[in-house]
C-alpha cells in the first residue's frame, strides 16, 4: 500500500538563493575535474585548510531538518539491511558519467556507492531516497564524519572507530591502498568509536535540526556497531542467508573501472574533497520515501519545480525489480515522468543476475551497471509497459 501523501513545509521556498549559487552546468572532462569541484562548491585543498571539527555546522540552504521531514514519507520494511553495497558493477559506467556536464541534481538510493556517483557526475544537490529510515540515519552519521574527517584515512579511521595519526597521513597524491593501510594502523578503540557514535547523534539533533526517537537511536547503534565488528570487511547481507558471498567494504572502496582505473570516492583527494563539500554544507538530504508513493518523490519534483531545479542522475540500482506489480508500476513511471530533468538526464541501473545474464555484464561480476535515457524511458513505458525487469534493464542503453 502506497504511503500517504508528505506535505510540503513553507521551509522549502528560502533554499532558492543559496542553491542556485552554487554551480553553473557547464561540460567537463576528466583533466578539469578538480577545477569543477571547486567552482562547484569549493573544497579545502590540504589537511590543514580543513574546518575544524569543533566549527558550527552552516548548511548551504534553508533548515537542512526541515527539508528533510518535509520530503520524506513513513518507510517500510526491505530484504536486507543494506549498510554497504554489494554492486561490484558499480563503476563500469564511470567514463560516460565523468564526461557529461557537471551541475543538476542527482538522485539516488542506498549507501556509499552513492558517494562515488556524486563524485563523478558533481552536481549542485543530491537527495538519497530509500523506503528504509535506516538508510536516512545512515547518510546523516556519514554527514558527521565527512564533517570530522581531515583527509581520507581520518574518515575511514572514525568509520570503523580506530584513532587517526594525522603525522602519518598519507598525502594528497597516494592511492586509495595507501589510505585503506593507514586507516587501518592502529587498533580498534571502542572508547573512541563510542564517543564518535554519541557526537554524531547530538549534531545530528542540535545542528541538523533531525530528530531521533529511541528506535532511530538503537538503530544507529546497530548499524555503526557493525562497522566497528566487522571493520573494512563488512559485507552486505540479506536478512535470510542466501549463501552469496558478497564483496567487503574494503574490495568495494579499492575497485576499478572495466580499464584498470581505481575511481571510488576515495580513489582521489579531489573526489573526496568533493564530497566532503556538499556534505559539509547541508547538499546531500536523504529521504525516506518509496519510489512508487505518493510522497517523496513527488514532494522532490515539486520542490524543484518550485526552484528551477532539474534532474541529471537518478540511481536506482536495482530497485525496479520489485515495482513491476501494477499499481506500483504506473506510479514509477508517473513519478519518474514528474521530475524536471535535464534533456540529457540519465537513470542509472545496476541488473543483478539471478539465472539471466546481462548481455552488458563483465566477467568476474554477477551486477552489469548501466545508463539509458530518462525520457527515452518514461516515453516507451507510458505507450507499453513491460514490466519485465530484464528488458527494462537492457532496453535503450546509452554506452
Amino acid at each position: 500500500m502506497a504511503p500517504k501523501t508528505t506535505r510540503l513545509l513553507p521551509c522549502l521556498a528560502p533554499a532558492l538563493a543559496l542553491l542556485v549559487a552554487t554551480a553553473c552546468d557547464a561540460p567537463r572532462n576528466d583533466a578539469a575535474a578538480s577545477a569543477s569541484a571547486s567552482a562547484t562548491a569549493p573544497a579545502p585543498a590540504s589537511a590543514s585548510a580543513v574546518v575544524p571539527a569543533s566549527a558550527p555546522v552552516a548548511p548551504a540552504f534553508g533548515p537542512f531538518g526541515e527539508l528533510v521531514r518535509s520530503l520524506s514519507e513513513p518507510g517500510g520494511d526491505f530484504i536486507s539491511d543494506n549498510l554497504i553495497s554489494n554492486e561490484t558493477s558499480y563503476l563500469q559506467t564511470a567514463d560516460a558519467l565523468a564526461a557529461r556536464p557537471a551541475g543538476g541534481v542527482y538522485v539516488g538510493v542506498g549507501p556509499e556507492q552513492n558517494f562515488t556517483y556524486l563524485a563523478l557526475t558533481r552536481p549542485r544537490l543530491a537527495f538519497i531516497v530509500d523506503i528504509r529510515r535506516d538508510n536516512l540515519l545512515q547518510h546523516l552519521y556519514y554527514r558527521f564524519l565527512f564533517e570530522e574527517a581531515e583527509s581520507r584515512s581520518h574518515f575511514l579511521a572514525l568509520l570503523v572507530g580506530r584513532p587517526y595519526d594525522a603525522a602519518t597521513a598519507p598525502p594528497e597524491s597516494a592511492d586509495v591502498d595507501a589510505v585503506l593501510k593507514h586507516a587501518e594502523a592502529k587498533a580498534p578503540d571502542a572508547k573512541l568509536f563510542a564517543t564518535t557514535v554519541d557526537r554524531a547523534m547530538k549534531r545530528m539533533q542540535e545542528a541538523y535540526g533531525v530528530a531521533l526517537g529511541d528506535k532511530d537511536k538503537r538503530a544507529l547503534g546497530r548499524m555503526t556497531q557493525g562497522f566497528f565488528d566487522k571493520q573494512l570487511d563488512l559485507r552486505f547481507e540479506l536478512k535470510e542467508n542466501s549463501g552469496r558471498k558478497y564483496p567487503s567494504l574494503r574490495e568495494l572502496l579499492g575497485a576499478a573501472d572495466p580499464a584498470g582505473k581505481k575511481r571510488g570516492f576515495l580513489a582521489t583527494d579531489a573526489s573526496f574533497r568533493f564530497v566532503q563539500a556538499m556534505e559539509r554544507e547541508g547538499r546531500v538530504v536523504p529521504v525516506v520515501g518509496d519510489f512508487s508513493g505518493d510522497g517523496a518523490l513527488p514532494a522532490i519534483a515539486a520542490f524543484l519545480q518550485k526552484n528551477d531545479l532539474r534532474v541529471s542522475t537518478f540511481y536506482v540500482s536495482n530497485v525496479e525489480q520489485y515495482l513491476l506489480e501494477p499499481p506500483m508500476w504506473s506510479k514509477w513511471i508517473r513519478n519518474v515522468a514528474a521530475l524536471p530533468k535535464t534533456d540529457d538526464a540519465m537513470l542509472l541501473r545496476c541488473y543483478l543476475d539471478q539465472g539471466k545474464k546481462h548481455p552488458k555484464q563483465l566477467e568476474g561480476h554477477r551486477t552489469a551497471t548501466v545508463l539509458a535515457k530518462m525520457a527515452d524511458f518514461v516515453e516507451r513505458e507510458q505507450k507499453k509497459p513491460s514490466r519485465s525487469w530484464f528488458n527494462i534493464a537492457t532496453e535503450g542503453l546509452v554506452d
